[in-house]
């Protein structure tokens, strides 16, 4: 029988800058277990099939030599849970420097490693490292180990540099870790790395760019107390923002999009949770998701408009000459917007955000959490019926004469639905699958014809920025954009009022 999986629970911070020295010297930092920081070299290599199937499933193989001692290590891949990436890990001590597979025969991956040993395991990538390691004794008897690693990834003649800072739990709970970081923080900054060195490897061995990737929304029981519901679905989300980080960085469309889908969905959670919430940090964390979410949101708009609305419009062959105009207005427009979005996540904020509202949600040494009163232990299910019906309310207010709102009452509207939509998601779990997928299906429907009506009027909006009243260039082709667009509006508009009776007409799956 394979054994209980063990976690490693990891958080990685990134040096923004060579402050390796000033690191090591952090007050923070100065009262390790140990005497003094242990100094190492250590040299891994990660080994794969050919064609890495074992990436493909998620697993990493490796075999470390530090200093005389070889240590053979299977990874799974993170759970996305959280901020602090959490992943199996097993480790053995062993006397070659290629993989015994014997070994792995205990874990619940060695049948399957086995197989795929059959076509070849070899050297894929490998990291070379000087890492500085300490311990730490934090509040709660919590102990936190302390390593700081410079030094890079190779990938034949691919090379990447590494220095990082990482923080791993070793026993006790997360609150201080995350505490920890923010005090390194204030004071030497970094962002936080959604890669391990295996992903990076990976990268580098193949050359793909970073892939964008879906949230997902974690289970939650009836009985689950508030204040749990609320750990376990801003932690999810913050995994879900930090995982699409590289992709949107490297400019991908579908990371930008994740990376926004994220915010909108941590501020549902502020919304839906707002009366079980301490007030002031609520409010501050909302007040930077939408400034962040207005940045990625610009880029998600400009992204829409060249990759979909001119794409669209290219083939109707009365447009295709104005599109071919304006795309290059276009283009140079998104490109700004996406080195915004690149300067954001580079910066300290971002990290400061998210390390805060992880730290935020986890308890301290008296367990308990800067959330809220008592009212955070009230069970979920006797609670949703009350926190759904109120996203309900704000719909149904904003949800009346569709055809007749302007594009702006339809812009609230549909963020209003969003979060009824999101919070629906969130709170389901304990409710039958057929309602829930029932409502859901009418609110997917309903969003669509939202969404396609926003896409047209946005389009009105971005093509007039495109020559921004300096040039009458582009001036006829705005106009047969303009046209173009506010047909497929109305068209979108007609439509709305029939699919919002049929929204209202399905039953509440929490009633």
């Amino acid at each position: 029988m394979a054994s209980r999986t063990p976690l490693e629970v990891e958080l990685k911070l990134l040096l923004l800058s060579n402050e390796i020295a000033a690191l090591e010297q952090h007050p923070a930092l100065q009262e390790p277990l140990a005497a003094s920081p242990e100094l190492c070299e250590e040299h891994t290599v990660y080994f794969d099939t050919a064609d890495l199937r074992l990436a493909r499933k998620g697993l990493s193989l490796r075999i470390r030599r530090h200093g005389n001692r070889l240590t053979q290590t299977l990874k799974s891949s993170s759970d996305g849970g959280a901020v602090a990436a959490a992943r199996g890990e097993w480790e053995w001590p062993v006397d070659q420097d290629v993989p015994d597979l014997a070994r792995l025969a205990n874990t619940p991956f060695g049948t399957e490693i086995a197989a795929e040993a059959g076509c070849g395991l070899q050297p894929v990538f490998e990291t070379d490292i000087r890492r500085s390691v300490r311990s730490l004794r934090l509040a709660g008897n919590t102990v936190v180990e302390v390593a700081i690693d410079q030094g890079h990834v190779a990938a034949g003649p691919a090379m990447q540099e590494i220095r990082e800072l990482e923080l791993e739990l070793k026993s006790g709970i997360p609150g201080p870790l995350y505490r920890l970081a923010l005090a390194l923080h204030s004071d030497i900054p970094f962002t936080i790395g959604a890669e391990s060195k295996a992903q990076r490897g990976y990268r580098l061995r193949t050359g793909e760019a970073p892939q964008a990737t879906e949230g997902a929304v974690p289970k939650l029981a009836g009985a689950c107390p508030i204040t749990e519901a609320v750990r376990q679905i801003v932690g999810a989300e913050l995994g879900h923002f930090l995982a699409n980080q590289p992709a949107a960085a490297a400019g991908a469309v579908e990371g930008v999009h994740q990376m926004r889908v994220g915010i909108r969905r941590l501020r549902t959670a502020l919304a839906l949770f707002a009366k079980y919430l301490e007030p002031v940090a609520a409010r501050r964390f909302e007040a930077e998701l939408k400034r962040l979410g207005n940045v990625f949101g610009a880029a998600r708009d400009w992204d829409v408009f060249c990759t979909q609305t001119l794409r669209e419009a290219a083939g109707d062959a009365a447009m295709k000459v104005w599109v071919e105009l304006l795309q290059p207005a276009a283009e140079a427009r998104r490109q700004i917007a996406h080195r915004r979005v690149a300067d954001e996540i580079g910066h300290r904020a971002l990290a400061a955000l998210v390390l805060g509202m992880a730290a935020w949600l986890e308890p301290d040494e008296a367990a308990t959490a800067g959330l809220g009163d008592n009212r955070r232990q009230r069970r979920l299910k006797k609670h949703a019926p009350i926190l759904l019906d109120r996203m309900d309310r704000r719909v149904a207010k904003r949800g009346g004469h569709l055809g007749r709102r302007s594009s702006e009452e339809l812009h609230d509207f549909r963020k209003s639905l969003k979060k009824l939509r999101y919070s629906a998601d969130y709170l389901a779990a304990p409710y039958p699958s057929r309602s829930v997928k029932r409502y859901q299906k009418c609110a997917k429907r309903l969003l669509k014809l939202l969404g396609e009506g926003n896409d047209a009027a946005m389009a009105i909006t971005l093509s007039e920025q495109l020559d921004a009243g300096q040039s009458s260039d582009l001036v006829p082709a705005i106009g047969a954009l303009n046209r173009w667009a506010e047909e497929r509006r109305a068209k979108s508009l007609r439509q709305l009022p029939k699919a919002w009776l049929r929204f209202n007409d399905t039953p509440l799956f929490w009633h």
